[in-house]
């Protein structure tokens, strides 16, 4: 049962954080009815552009687009939504949930209008898709993701995909865009089109603008993935790097941290056998190194970061070999002062020598 309870607090989690986060589109049009709404103009005629209740791709009770395709070749359901103002120096991030039933006939389209956007690798595009063609799979919700860079971006990287709904693994690659210094609208497009079959259906959901800036929702919060499983998982990132088992994009904070460390803890300092280094052989590795030795230095960790456990026994080494350090100055000293008192004992004796003399 808790198992149950803590499940449903996360999906509501997720929902408020996806709902919280501003969408550039306007959605409070999306009521039941037919052809366009506020914020969206319709794709087709209106007898092809549906709004009605239905179950969306997280299994819940919503308002749904539906493409209701006539038997000629062309428009078949779907939108253009209103232009936004962006700025051309930033990158936004488009989305839209689909799902396509009955067969493939026609085309699922998936783009934006927009002035002046370019390939990343250069080159003017006025009609720009993200994508178009065959969903992975009939009767299935798939999530479209496509981004359009800052006109300053110089990345050739294509982030845009399509992701499964039941497990978010990544289906297709899309194709991402860039803006121009000239760019100042864009606006949203999802579409139907050239499906003669009458008996399909294409269902639209949950259409997104958002400007990519740390500040909008996760694909894994879109997705509505929850870990059921810890076994692997990303908080606030979709880059988990090969052989770990958690990926954290941001930061984090926790009341309590155990870590389980590999390898010997450091009590050996104090075994008989241990030698730590000479003190002046110390300062010879300190002066050319500028660490410690055993102790990475700021390039590696700034290059590959460290094992917090790892990094624990090394410190403890240090300040264990440090408190030997301590003890044998300590001794030193102590050996420092007797000489100096059988000295100020044995001058005591002289002066009353002479004195007596």
């Amino acid at each position: 049962m808790k198992k149950i309870t803590k499940i449903w607090v996360v999906t509501l989690l997720f929902s408020w954080q996806v709902s919280m986060a501003q969408n550039l589109l306007n959605l409070s049009g999306w009521s039941v009815g037919t052809g366009s709404a506020i914020g969206f103009s319709q794709n087709g005629s209106t007898s092809e552009n549906t709004r009605e209740w239905g179950i969306g791709p997280h299994g819940n009770r919503v308002v749904l687009w539906k493409a209701s395709p006539n038997s000629l070749s062309d428009a078949d359901g779907g939108w253009n939504s209103d232009y936004i103002s962006i700025d051309h120096r930033k990158t936004y991030r488009f989305s839209v949930w689909i799902k396509k039933t009955n067969s493939n006939n026609g085309s699922t389209y998936f783009g934006v209008n927009a002035n002046n956007v370019t390939y990343l690798s250069g080159g003017v595009h006025d009609n720009p898709y993200f994508w178009h063609g065959d969903l992975p799979q009939l009767n299935k919700w798939y999530l479209l993701v496509g981004y359009i860079h800052g006109s300053g971006d110089n990345s050739t990287t294509t982030f845009g995909r399509i992701y499964d709904k039941d497990t978010g693994q990544e289906h297709l690659t899309l194709r991402d865009y860039k803006f121009q210094t000239s760019t100042t609208q864009i606006r949203h497009r999802a579409y139907l089109f050239y499906d003669t079959n009458t008996s399909d259906r294409q269902y639209f959901y949950a259409p997104r603008v958002d400007e990519v800036n740390g500040n909008e929702p996760t694909i894994a919060e879109l997705l509505g993935v929850i870990p059921t499983n810890l076994d692997v998982l990303r908080v606030g990132t979709t880059s988990l790097p090969s052989g770990y088992k958690l990926s954290v994009g941001g930061d984090a904070i926790v009341e309590k941290m155990k870590v389980s460390v590999q390898g010997q803890w450091p009590d050996y300092v104090f075994a008989q056998g241990h030698k730590p280094l000479k003190l002046d052989s110390l300062s010879s590795f300190i002066d050319k190194y500028k660490h410690l030795p055993g102790i990475p230095s700021a390039s590696e960790i700034n290059s590959t970061g460290h094992d917090l456990g790892l990094l624990q026994q090394k410190l403890l080494e240090k300040i264990e070999e440090l408190t030997l350090y301590v003890i044998e100055q300590s001794q030193e000293t102590d050996k420092l002062k007797s000489q100096i008192n059988r000295l100020q004992v044995e001058n005591s004796a002289l002066k009353l020598v002479w004195k007596n003399y």
